[in-house]
């Protein structure tokens, strides 16, 4: 049971140009620094990169394993 205020991070794809989306449902994780997501449609993985100005979508080098 929860209030449904959940914070949502979106950022665009720059491989497929798709729009995808984060949901973050607790603040901690919403303010985290960097975060790992993937392409909904092309499925590149992403480090996602939050500094002041916006989010944008990092590529992950080859053969790295995502934080869990």
């Amino acid at each position: 049971m929860g209030n449904g205020s959940n914070n949502v991070i979106r950022f665009t794809c720059p491989e497929c140009m798709t729009q995808n989306a984060i949901t973050c449902r607790m603040p901690k994780d919403f303010f985290r620094e960097t975060r790992d997501a993937s392409c909904k449609q092309c499925k590149t993985r992403y480090t996602i990169v939050s500094p002041g100005s916006g989010y944008r979508a990092v590529p992950l080098p080859a053969g790295s394993a995502p934080d869990a």
